[in-house]
C-alpha cells in the first residue's frame, strides 16, 4: 500500500482507534456531565440552554463561532512569524476570550450523547484537548506580558497543533457521528402531494398518534376539527415524538426534552435547533390526507 494511501487509511480510522482503545474517557465524561448537569441538564434555565444550543439561530450555535479562536490563534502564528508582536500578542488574547464561549456552547451540544458510546469517549477527548490548548494559550498570554516571547511562542505554536488536531476529532463527530445533525435532513424528500393516512374515527382527541407515510414517520394530533401532522423524529437526537408529553399544539420529546409545536414543527425550545418537517392536513371520505409543508 502506497505512504498516501495508508496515511489516508489511518486518518480514515484515527477516531475508531482511539475510541477503543481508551475506555477511561467514560470516567472523565461521567464527571463532565454532573459538572454541567445544573446548567444543562433537565433542571436547568431554559432559556440559557436555548441560547447556548442554537435554538434562537435555527442552526447548532457551536460550529458557527468554532472559527473564532482557530482564526484568531492562526493569525497569532503568522504574525510572530512575520515579528509584529504587538498583532501576534493582540489576536492570541482575543483568540482564548473567545475559546472560553466556544467551550460551553461545545459542551451543550455535546452533553445528551451520554448514552452514546463513540461520541461520549471521543466528545470528552475533543475537551480535554481544547481545554489543554486553551491553558497554553492563556501561559502564552501571561509569558508575553513578561516579555518572554521565546517560551510564550513555543507554548502557542504547540497549542495551535493540538487545536488542530482536536478539530479533526470534532469534524468526526459532526461528519461521522452526525452530532448536531438534524436527524430528519436525510428523510426522502416530503410528498407534496395529498396522501392519505389514516382514518379520522382513529385518531383520539388531544391523544399522539404515529402513523406512517411511506418510510417517513409522522405525529399527529387531533384537536376539536384541527388535525396537526409532523415528522414523529426529533431533530436533535431521534427521539419518538409520539411518545412525548403533549401542552396544547406542542410536544416535548420523551429523550432530551425539545420542544416543538406541530402546527409549524418549529422548535419551542432546545437541545433541538432544527424544526420537525411539518405536514398540511385535512380530512376526505372520513380519511385523514397529509401533505409536506413547506417552511414559510
Amino acid at each position: 500500500m502506497a505512504i498516501a494511501d495508508r496515511f489516508r487509511l489511518n486518518l480514515a480510522t484515527l477516531s475508531e482507534h482511539l475510541i477503543a482503545e481508551l475506555p477511561w474517557l467514560d470516567d472523565v465524561a461521567k464527571k463532565m456531565h454532573a459538572s454541567w448537569d445544573p446548567l444543562l441538564g433537565p433542571d436547568g434555565p431554559a432559556g440559557v440552554k436555548d441560547a447556548l444550543y442554537g435554538t434562537w439561530l435555527g442552526h447548532p450555535l457551536h460550529p458557527a463561532v468554532v472559527e473564532l479562536p482557530i482564526g484568531f490563534w492562526t493569525a497569532t502564528a503568522l504574525l510572530d512569524a512575520a515579528g509584529m508582536q504587538r498583532g501576534a500578542d493582540i489576536v492570541l488574547k482575543a483568540g482564548t476570550v473567545s475559546a472560553l464561549g466556544v467551550a460551553v456552547t461545545g459542551y451543550a451540544q455535546w452533553h445528551d450523547v451520554q448514552n452514546l458510546e463513540a461520541p461520549r469517549r471521543l466528545g470528552a477527548l475533543h475537551a480535554m484537548l481544547n481545554i489543554t490548548a486553551t491553558a497554553l494559550y492563556g501561559t502564552s498570554w501571561l509569558l508575553r506580558n513578561k516579555g518572554e516571547r521565546g517560551t510564550a511562542m513555543a507554548l502557542s505554536t504547540t497549542g495551535l497543533g493540538i487545536v488542530m488536531f482536536s478539530g479533526l476529532l470534532g469534524g468526526d463527530l459532526a461528519y461521522k457521528l452526525g452530532i448536531g445533525v438534524s436527524r430528519v435532513a436525510f428523510f426522502r424528500d416530503p410528498t407534496t402531494e395529498w396522501t392519505a393516512v389514516i382514518a379520522v374515527d382513529a385518531l383520539e382527541e388531544g391523544k399522539l398518534k404515529r402513523v406512517e407515510q411511506g418510510d417517513d414517520p409522522l405525529v399527529l394530533l387531533k384537536e376539536g376539527d384541527a388535525v396537526y401532522a409532523a415528522s414523529a423524529t426529533c431533530t436533535h437526537l431521534g427521539g419518538p415524538m409520539d411518545e412525548g408529553e403533549r401542552t396544547g399544539s406542542c410536544v416535548t420529546c420523551p429523550w432530551h426534552g425539545s420542544e416543538f409545536d406541530l402546527k409549524d414543527g418549529r422548535v419551542v425550545h432546545g437541545p433541538a435547533a432544527s424544526p420537525l418537517h411539518a405536514y398540511e392536513t385535512r380530512v376526505t371520505e372520513g380519511q385523514v390526507e397529509v401533505r409536506y409543508k413547506e417552511p414559510a
